[in-house]
């Protein structure tokens, strides 16, 4: 699930009566990851969708000896 599906299920399930508790178990997450998207605006989650990149992780070159 990317962030826009946790963030647009999360606040779904807020809206239907789930507690934070069981939103995050529901979901998989924390509850500190469930109060953290909650915090959002959704003017902040695009933000926050925008600034981050995927990093490549170099790959390491084995060594003759």
């Amino acid at each position: 699930m990317d962030k826009w599906e946790m963030y647009m299920e999360i606040q779904q399930l807020i809206k239907k009566g789930f507690s934070k508790s069981k939103v995050a178990e529901k979901l998989g997450i924390s509850r500190s990851t469930v109060y953290r998207y909650l915090e959002k605006t959704p003017s902040d989650m695009v933000e926050w969708v925008d600034s981050i990149q995927t990093r490549s992780i170099p790959v390491m070159k084995e060594f003759e000896v």
